[in-house]
């Protein structure tokens, strides 16, 4: 795991601030400070080297990754370099090594989740799709069938398997696209229109949480509650030029004072 560890893509190295405050390399810096300077500098370079934890064995690519003059880095990197392992040609550090370990299997374990949670909204996605298919076909199919039957007399015969609905083959792009809020760039135009004073997207993440529990009929339920937003800004805006008409918008003097 070692060999190919990399957290290049983590600008931040964890740091265990009471497991450091007491490590004898710590006690050591006590009693001489400047070693704490060269081997946080070298933790840094570990932690962004490949494979994590490690940097090349030479005196001058070490003292350059310490930050350390020539001459100050054969004085004292034994005790910079103490708890490093030498190997391979490089010098290694397991506490480095160990933070990284763990800072890669967060990581697979972020992108799991969110390659999950991606699948379950296209799942959902693709079930509200059809529902609304079927919706629209069965409501078709019945009107057109009922409009014979008043014309004709003729007795309904037709059943539940006679009507099928095929969930069209390729998605629908989304100009607004939230966990359960999801809008083409008609609807969205449309919404914008018919609610001006309404901060449309921002109210929109407010209400998908909500949405999602209205099943198929959150569309409806999300157009009434932003026509009800929207009659209360039109109210506020009014209520404003009613009191700046009437000279309200001037604060008058305290006599008090």
């Amino acid at each position: 795991m070692s060999e190919n560890l990399d957290v290049q893509c983590l600008p931040y190295m964890p740091l265990q601030i009471e497991r450091l405050r007491k490590s004898k390399a710590w006690l050591r810096c006590k009693r001489n400070p400047e070693i704490a300077f060269y081997m946080v500098n070298l933790w840094m370079r570990a932690w962004h080297e490949i494979p994590a934890g490690s940097i090349e064995d030479d005196d001058d690519v070490l003292a350059d990754a310490a930050m350390c003059a020539p001459e100050r880095w054969e004085e004292l990197k034994d005790d910079i370099l103490n708890g490093w392992d030498r190997r391979e040609g490089r010098v290694w550090h397991s506490t480095v090594i160990e933070i990284a370990t763990e800072a890669v299997g967060k990581l697979r374990m972020n992108k799991s989740r969110t390659a999950a949670a991606r699948e379950a909204r296209e799942l959902q996605r693709q079930s509200s799709v059809t529902d609304i298919v079927t919706e629209n076909v069965t409501g078709s199919v019945t009107e057109h069938e009922g409009k014979g039957r008043e014309e004709k007399g003729i007795e309904d015969k037709t059943t539940s398997d006679d009507v099928v609905a095929v969930a069209p083959s390729i998605s629908q792009d989304f100009a607004f696209e939230a966990q359960s809020i999801r809008l083409t760039a008609v609807n969205l135009e449309q919404w914008r229109k018919a609610f001006p004073h309404v901060a449309l997207e921002a109210e929109l993440w407010a209400l998908d949480e909500w949405a999602g529990t209205k099943g198929n009929k959150w569309f409806t339920a999300v157009s009434g509650a932003l026509a009800k937003k929207e009659r209360a800004a039109v109210d506020r805006v009014s209520t404003a030029a009613a009191v700046r008409d009437r000279g309200g918008g001037q604060r008058r003097a305290d006599p008090r004072i």
